[in-house]
């Protein structure tokens, strides 16, 4: 019986409510695009027990401009000039990995 109260003691404070991201990821992102179309991703901002936070304000950005734009607003990317792309998510100052999209 004590290991079960220690164990709720340890995880109190854990909640799925909790909105401060610890982890920003994408779910199933393209590994190619085409020069000229625009692909939404789904992107997840994640709390400290792995839920998503819903609402949570998510901000794309290149890191190769040229070859790949993204549309914030759509939380989408554009190939732009073949070749390969980079793009992070950010949930306010945390970043994801970087993803990278070959566009052809």
């Amino acid at each position: 019986m004590a290991w079960v109260l220690l164990a709720l003691a340890a995880c109190s404070g854990l909640t799925s409510s909790d909105t401060t991201p610890v982890a920003v990821e994408f779910v199933a992102p393209p590994d190619t695009i085409a020069v000229g179309d625009t692909v939404p991703l789904r992107i997840h901002a994640l709390n400290r027990s792995g839920d998503s936070i819903v609402g949570a304000q998510i901000v794309l950005t290149s890191l190769t401009p040229d070859t790949l734009g993204v549309d914030s607003a759509r939380l989408a990317v554009v190939g732009l000039l073949a070749g390969r792309g980079r793009v992070v998510a950010r949930a306010g100052s945390l970043p994801s990995n970087p993803l990278t999209i070959v566009v052809k």
